[in-house]
């Protein structure tokens, strides 16, 4: 598969977690792992622990990693 035909992820900020979410076309803010929260919430990765179940999907490799760029598009 092409890698450019994967979703989009990136990691960040929100909880008590950095988290793995989509970048675009989801309609709501849910990462990889379930948890939900407001787009307003989400800020860039920082020293907060990792998900362990949304660090797992990303080992997975059915999507594209890339940098969050400040705003997820929903």
């Amino acid at each position: 598969m092409d890698p450019h035909d994967m979703p989009a992820r990136c990691w960040v900020a929100f909880g008590y977690q950095n988290h793995l979410v989509p970048v675009a076309g989801a309609g709501e803010i849910a990462g990889s792992c379930g948890v939900l929260t407001d787009p307003a919430d989400v800020v860039p990765c920082d020293e907060r622990p990792t998900c362990s179940v949304c660090a797992t999907a990303a080992r997975a490799g059915d999507h594209r990693i890339v940098p969050f760029t400040g705003t997820i598009d929903c």
